[in-house]
């Protein structure tokens, strides 16, 4: 009997490994926010809020140091930029092969 207990577990933990219920509900949540919010009265915006706000509490518990300073970091300013290419004019002409014969042979 316990075999079959231990059975059905398996069963029951793989299919609900496929299923993949807590990726469905993030990426649910994700397009919820994207765009114009719902209005905050509604069942949709509070069931997306609390979907989003697990999923950052799950990340900041997994990495305490990252989010820390993430936190440390969030008004800094960006980083600066390269300066931008130059190119020679004459880059054509220094690329190509001389293809002049050598008189002296």
């Amino acid at each position: 009997m316990v075999w079959l207990y231990v059975a059905a577990a398996l069963a029951v933990g793989f299919a609900l490994g496929r299923a993949r219920l807590g990726h469905r509900a993030s990426q649910w949540a994700a397009w919820q926010s994207v765009g114009t919010l719902p209005a905050r009265r509604t069942v949709r915006f509070w069931a997306m809020f609390t979907v989003l706000s697990a999923e950052n509490i799950g990340w900041l518990i997994a990495h305490p140091v990252k989010g820390w300073h993430a936190w440390q970091h969030r008004n800094d300013p960006p980083p600066p930029r390269s300066p931008a290419p130059v190119r020679d004019p004459d880059w054509a002409a220094k690329r190509l092969p001389d293809h002049t014969i050598d008189k002296e042979n």
